[in-house]
């Protein structure tokens, strides 16, 4: 290279050295003062009165205001001055339309949300909704415009180049079809399932299950071919992760120190950055709201109205069903009253540096088929040959949904006997409820719709074939037919995502249900207790005693052989250890990692390819192996036939060489909070090398799956192995002797801006075991904004 060519070749890249400063200049300047206005006094076109907005030291805004659509404009214009970018990414997902701005990445999600036709079908409901709800999300959406109206859209519209549009009512209810999706997983399930009974026939599949009911509390005492069930299981996985638990109990004023209730509910979801929840207080007369937000949506969610306090849980119940639907030469599908036509639409998807996309959308009596957005050119299966696609249906694609409404009203009960009729219009996703109120009572009842299907013997296992009609929908469960009991005898209700009902309950909710570990340590800790207090309720969501680590260590440990000197050590730990998933232990480490090893070595060599789609720990199939089931202990890919013992020992061996390799000699290392970390990751940096860390933030934390202080983690071989990734985001104890002492925790904190202090402030807290009460500032504390009607 000559020096004139180096000159130009060091010049240019100068040149770009310098442009990259600029824009690294400019986008951190744009992102400083992007920051929201929190103090002085603001002009809005729309309001009819001022509002004022008063922030505590935690960032948490309190709107006073005279009228309720003035209360919703300020609370839209909060969510967007705090939140925006979390807003827009929401709507986008909803509404199909990743793609226009991230390009062929967000096509995967694009071609599903098209096919469900969520928008659309949110854009129908909204038509039905009550005048008084749909008040307020119009209100909402002028305060949301009001705030882009300003033009102070943040960092990450600037690094994207991006413009926004105006909010749409749609916008924010779009939100209540998604968590639909999040929070009822079975059609994930039941492809599963299919897999499993194509590879290992329906007797040994069913072993993989085995049934634990009777172990735990109870709240109220068509075959495809594997590889296209996988094929399409791991395409939806790609789509949607489902993230389904909470904690919820009520306890009776005959139980307290006060003499009135009180309320716990930690809800759990896939830790992200910034935190789902966005706490705020809001009041106008005769209505106050306090409690968990979701930016884009005017709601409150969870929380207390100073005269009743509501908490959530996700039910499992099976609201979703796959049908194989047979195809006519004809283009048309087989039905029991003969064949019939799909009802079909096109749909194009913007597609940033790329052309756009079409796709022609299928919908069948039974609902839109997924199967046609695999990645192949053909996308039916066949079946006895026969070639068949594959059409959901769920309750959160039906078209006269009325949720929004019911959490309006329920929100604004003030008795026990108030909510339970307010809970009646909601339909989806199905949740448990709990609620009690300051004159004493206390409930439970399981919301949302509950499919009747048109024979007992369809339980929602496995895909049905659609073409008889046997396991159609035959219409829905009457609500007064639904779990519900209100102030029990025994003064406590509990319900930690555990089976809600008994065998013989006369409707099916779920076929199949999650152990009850947690629900059995919670309803240890509260038996036959009196003079309970709000700190027996914080300690309760803080527990970290794994039960299930209690009751499977013994079965590890008895099969156990002497190792070498380093294993010994281990098993020393082991053998000291209480089940207690504490960060500051060793004992979960090591277990945690023998528990993963053994799984893999009893049945991965049976499911091969279908292996990672067992997900989780499984500990009722592995102590179902070890005391009942023995044959699956044979490794089918040996020619010896190999023990439980062999097996458990072998896993062992791999946990040693796991830690050695990893974690070293240094038993410092192998405490859990090395390694179990709550790691929140900003959609958009946490993606980026180098930026990775820019509005994310981490906690080392306790806890397990099983733990009520929920620590559910990544498995050894992932990325980051052991990352806390789900869990109790948002915390909340309701005192209903004065409601203004309830308390709350919540990760992150209250700001998406990555300048702002209010970004991680309440992680400490959080990891901790700190909470704080929600109330108006007063004496002039906080930071006050005045929001004032533009002439």
């Amino acid at each position: 290279m000559t020096a004139s060519m180096m000159k130009l070749v060091l010049g240019a890249i100068g040149a770009v050295v310098a442009l990259a400063a600029v824009a690294v200049g400019y986008a951190l300047l744009a992102a400083i003062l992007a920051l929201p206005q929190t103090d002085g006094e603001l002009k809005l076109t729309g309001l009819a009165a001022p509002v004022s907005v008063t922030r505590d030291e935690r960032g948490v805004p309190w709107i006073t205001a005279e009228t309720a659509a003035d209360a919703y404009m300020a609370l839209g214009f909060v969510h967007a001055q705090d939140r925006f970018f979390q807003m827009e990414m929401t709507r986008r997902t909803g509404q199909g339309r990743l793609a226009e701005i991230i390009g062929r990445a967000g096509l995967g999600t694009d071609r599903f949300m098209r096919t469900l036709g969520l928008y659309r079908r949110t854009q129908e409901a909204l038509a039905g909704a009550d005048p008084e709800t749909l008040a307020a999300f119009e209100a909402y959406a002028k305060g949301v415009n009001a705030f882009l109206a300003q033009g102070h859209l943040p960092l990450e519209f600037k690094l994207l180049f991006i413009a926004s549009e105006p909010w749409q009512p749609a916008d924010s209810l779009v939100w209540q079809r998604l968590m639909g999706l999040q929070l009822s997983a079975n059609w994930r399930g039941e492809l599963s399932q299919a897999a499993f009974n194509a590879k290992l026939g329906p007797e040994r599949m069913g072993e993989l299950f085995p049934n634990v009911d009777g172990q735990f509390p109870i709240t109220m005492a068509a075959t495809l071919p594997g590889r296209f069930a996988k094929a399409l299981n791991d395409a939806m996985r790609a789509v949607v992760e489902p993230s389904l638990a909470s904690n919820v109990w009520a306890v009776a004023g005959t139980r307290t120190e006060s003499g009135r209730p009180l309320l716990a509910n930690d809800p759990h979801l896939n830790f992200q950055a910034p935190n789902m929840w966005y706490l705020a207080g809001l009041s106008y007369p005769g209505t106050t709201l306090v409690g968990a937000t979701v930016p884009g949506v005017p709601l409150h969610l969870l929380g207390h109205n100073g005269s009743l306090a509501w908490g959530f849980t996700t039910t499992h119940g099976d609201t979703q069903d796959l049908f194989v639907e047979t195809l006519n030469d004809d283009d048309t599908y087989a039905t029991p009253d003969g064949p019939r036509a799909f009802t079909a639409r096109e749909e194009t998807i913007a597609v940033r540096f790329g052309v756009p996309e079409k796709i022609t959308v299928r919908e069948t009596r039974h609902g839109p088929v997924i199967s046609d957005i695999l990645p192949t050119s053909d996308t039916a299966v066949v079946v006895a040959g026969q070639p068949r696609v594959i059409a959901l249906a769920a309750t959160l694609l039906e078209a006269d949904d009325r949720t929004s409404d019911a959490i309006f009203r329920m929100a604004r009960a003030t008795t026990v006997e108030q909510f339970r009729e307010a809970a009646r219009g909601f339909y989806s996703p199905q949740h448990n409820v709990m609620f009690a109120d300051s004159k004493g009572g206390i409930g439970y009842l399981m919301a949302g719709r509950v499919p009747l299907r048109k024979s007992p013997a369809c339980n929602g296992m496995l895909p049905a074939d659609g073409a008889s009609g046997a396991c159609d929908w035959t219409g829905w469960a009457p609500f007064d037919l639904q779990p519900q009991r209100i102030n029990p005898p025994e003064g406590v209700l509990i319900n930690a995502n555990n089976r809600i009902v008994p065998d013989d309950y006369p409707v099916l909710i779920a076929a199949d249900w999650p152990e009850g570990y947690r629900a059995q340590r919670i309803e240890e800790a509260l038996a036959a207790r009196a003079g309970l207090t709000m700190n027996d309720m914080i300690g309760l969501q803080h527990d970290h005693v794994s039960l299930m680590a209690r009751e499977m260590l013994p079965l590890l440990l008895a099969r156990a052989a002497p190792t070498d000197e380093f294993g010994m050590r281990l098993q020393e730990h082991l053998s000291a250890w209480d089940g207690t998933m504490g960060r500051e232990r060793i004992g979960p480490l090591i277990f945690a990692l023998w528990m993963e090893k053994l799984k893999a070595r009893l049945v991965a060599d049976e499911l091969g390819e279908l292996y990672d789609d067992l997900f989780g720990v499984r500990p009722a199939l592995i102590k179902s192996i070890l005391t009942e089931k023995p044959a699956w202990c044979d490794d089918i890919a040996t020619p010896a036939a190999e023990s439980c013992d062999t097996q458990v020992n072998a896993a062992w061996a791999d946990t040693i060489a796991w830690i050695k390799n990893n974690a070293g000699d240094d038993d410092s290392a192998w405490r859990w909070g090395q390694w179990h970390v709550a790691r929140f990751s900003h959609p958009l940096f946490g993606t980026i090398p180098g930026l990775s860390a820019l509005g994310g933030f981490a906690a080392a934390t306790d806890g397990d799956d099983f733990t009520v202080n929920r620590g559910s983690f990544t498995p050894s071989s992932s990325r980051i192995p052991f990352r806390h990734r789900h869990g109790a985001g948002y915390r909340a104890v309701y005192d209903l002797s004065d409601l203004a002492k309830s308390k709350f925790a919540m990760a992150g904190g209250q700001s998406a801006h990555v300048f702002s202090p209010h970004l991680d402030d309440l992680t400490p807290d959080w990891a901790d075991g700190g909470m704080f009460v929600l109330t108006p500032p007063a004496g002039g504390s906080g930071r006050a904004l005045k929001l004032v009607p533009r002439p």
